[in-house]
């Protein structure tokens, strides 16, 4: 089977966007798109954020819009545990630096980030890309309810 997946990679880290499910027992199994940063060293932890199809869908928008312009989007999500509340936020930019427009993908949890540049095209193609995913994880498995057996 073949899945669909972007890999961005810069000097020494990179950013990964593939499909991914999110399973909870009792519950009806449901499409997500996730984002995979990555250090290029060996040992080195990632930070995946996994996001719904429409908030996916909003990266792109962002995305598109920034490209024109400069600017920052960052997308949040918390989630309690036993540990406490872990932050995390997904950052998409355009900068200019030194007279050069530049884009990037970045992440944040706690003290750890994660900083992925990326050329114009394939800042780009990363839209255009979590658009066709958002729309093909747009999904829930389920199934029909046995209907009763007349005899």
């Amino acid at each position: 089977m073949r899945t669909p997946k972007l890999t961005i990679f810069a000097k020494q880290t990179g950013v990964e966007i593939a499909p991914s499910e999110k399973r909870q027992n009792g519950k009806p199994e449901e499409g997500r798109v996730a984002f995979r940063f990555f250090r290029l060293a060996t040992g080195q932890p990632h930070i995946r954020f996994v996001a719904e199809p429409c908030e996916a869908f909003e990266v792109a928008r962002k995305i598109t819009a920034l490209q024109a312009s400069t600017g920052k989007a960052t997308f949040t999500h918390r989630f309690e545990s036993a540990e406490g509340e872990t932050v995390t936020k997904l950052n998409v930019e355009s900068y200019q630096r030194n007279g050069k427009q530049g884009y990037a993908f970045s992440i944040q949890r706690g003290e750890e980030s994660i900083n992925v540049p990326a050329p114009e095209g394939e800042f780009l193609f990363a839209a255009e890309f979590l658009k066709q995913l958002s729309v093909a994880q747009s999904w829930v498995a389920w199934s029909e309810p046995e209907a009763h057996k007349q005899d």
